[in-house]
């Protein structure tokens, strides 16, 4: 493992950026890996998945969002946009919905579309949860639950037809705030060029919630504090209301990212068609104003140990197939594990459970965001974190089971905390979102993260070892006759998919 990181955080490299040089070699350093380690290529004729990226530079000059109400004229500059297509802009005049926090969720009884129709219309939400902050949320206390997230949420406003979604940060939160590290940097922004996504989101400051909610007589803040009271969906339409939205993507160049996939086939006729996958992401944040982000463990430690498990697993006879596969341009939210979701390589009917593999060479101490969010285990070789294991108490439950054999003590903690988000940074995300019991395997936050410092010498190989044999016992008990996990709704639900 340290070998493979000598070239992956290598100068050469150069960090590894999603649509740079490094990152190309990279995906074919790991495609030359899992083809030597006797791996049948994950794409059928190849061990390369492409998918196309378009850089975003938002054209603030020429994008807006403009309300009408009663005679009355207001424009905003959006804070963030998605576009369902980055190569199009996005001009559009829609009458607009307020839809609450944009949630439907059958399993906990809510549903902030009943009773309003939102076809053809803009809806306005609030992001987040209701009441995220409360230990006896109905949702999930206070950790997240799927819902919570934008993607979700402008998936499930496209399903109810709407023709745009726009989001503002929930008026009355508890969202931390903390001094950033100066060397701390942010990954180029992109998008996919085509996306499951059909319909743009718009994020917009609190002042022009403010202005499509004046017609009601309520704040924003008063109708979040009369929805997270009453636990009852407060949604109508903004009648008078109207929105001119207007978003122009600086660029229209497509260019190709990859995702890196090596096959070990099953050998049970009925079962090898069903898939356990393995997973990480190779890229990280690059170079930026001199100076370069090497991404040791972030995410070198998961790719190499991802390819150690493949190695110790390849030539093995196991029921179920597996499929290993590292990401591109997950530092851009996702995107590579999006694009595989929406275009699986095998069928995500089948797919029985995902071990997601990121930073797991590192002990975890607090950063500045995270004091006093939860407990850490500074120093710690034997704690590991799962990350979406309140998806699947049966995942966890064998994950716990098989980490005698290599003494780590796992921890669910994040899954119990709202505050860091954590339940959205990885890419185990789109495969929960799809109903598959999906888990991140996570050293935790620490110094040095989204730094020039994440080098290979400040990571613990005994730590990476042990997550190596974890997962190797995990993925040979997953890939047996043995009935596969199940996906469950977190504690609290009131029906089981």
């Amino acid at each position: 493992m340290r070998a493979d990181l000598e070239f992956l955080a290598s100068p050469p490299a150069d960090g590894r950026a999603s649509l740079t040089q490094g990152a190309d070699a990279a995906a074919w350093f790991l495609a030359t890996e899992l083809r030597k380690a006797g791996l049948l290529p994950g794409d059928g004729s190849g061990y390369l998945q492409r998918f196309d990226l378009v850089a975003l530079h938002l054209d603030r000059d020429r994008s807006s969002v403009v309300v009408r109400h009663a005679g009355d004229e207001q424009r905003f500059a959006p804070v963030a946009v998605f576009f369902p297509d980055p190569t199009r802009e996005v001009d559009l005049a829609l009458d607009v919905v307020f839809a609450g926090y944009g949630i439907t969720a059958p399993e906990f009884g809510y549903d902030d579309y009943a009773g309003v129709d939102v076809r053809g219309k803009a809806v306005l939400v609030f992001d987040h949860e209701p009441q995220e902050d409360d230990p006896g949320s109905a949702f999930h206390g206070t950790g997240f639950t799927l819902h919570a997230n934008v993607w979700a949420k402008t998936w499930t406003a496209q399903q109810h037809g709407a023709a745009a979604l726009l989001v503002v940060t929930e008026p009355i939160n508890a969202h931390r705030s903390a001094p950033r590290p100066p060397d701390r940097a942010n990954a180029p922004p992109q998008a996919l060029a085509e996306s499951e996504l059909r319909i743009p989101r718009l994020t917009l400051p609190a002042e022009a919630a403010t202005a499509l909610l004046k017609g009601t007589g309520r704040t924003p803040g008063d109708w979040q504090r009369a929805i997270d009271r009453e636990m009852r969906p407060a949604s109508r339409s903004l009648d008078g209301v109207a929105v001119s939205l207007q978003a122009v993507n600086g660029t229209n160049r497509v260019q190709a990212s990859w995702n890196v996939a090596g096959l070990l086939p099953g050998i049970d006729p009925r079962l090898r068609d069903e898939t356990i996958l393995v997973t990480s992401h190779y890229d990280h944040l690059g170079s930026q104003e001199g100076k370069t982000y090497p991404g040791a463990n972030d995410n070198g430690s998961g790719t190499v140990a991802m390819v150690e498990v493949a190695r110790l697993l390849a030539g093995t006879r196991l029921a179920r197939s597996v499929l290993f596969v590292s990401f591109g341009s997950e530092e851009q939210l996702m995107l590579g594990s999006y694009h595989y979701a929406a275009h699986p390589l095998r069928p995500l009917a089948t797919t029985r459970a995902v071990l997601n593999l990121d930073m797991v060479g590192r002990n975890e101490e607090h950063t500045p965001e995270s004091v006093g969010a939860y407990e850490v285990t500074a120093g710690r070789s034997d704690q590991l974190n799962l990350v979406g294991a309140a998806y699947s108490p049966d995942l966890a439950a064998l994950l716990r089971r098989e980490s005698t054999g290599s003494g780590l003590t796992l921890s669910d903690k994040f899954d119990r905390d709202s505050s860091m988000r954590t339940l959205f940074r990885c890419d185990h995300l789109p495969f929960l979102q799809k109903g598959i019991p999906a888990v991140w395997l996570f050293g935790g936050f620490h110094p040095g993260y989204h730094e020039p410092g994440d080098t290979i010498d400040r990571l613990d190989f005994d730590k990476m070892e042990r997550v190596v044999r974890l997962t190797v016992d995990a993925v040979r008990a997953l890939a047996s006759p043995s009935p596969p996990p199940r996906f469950r709704y977190p504690a609290g639900a009131r029906i089981t998919p």
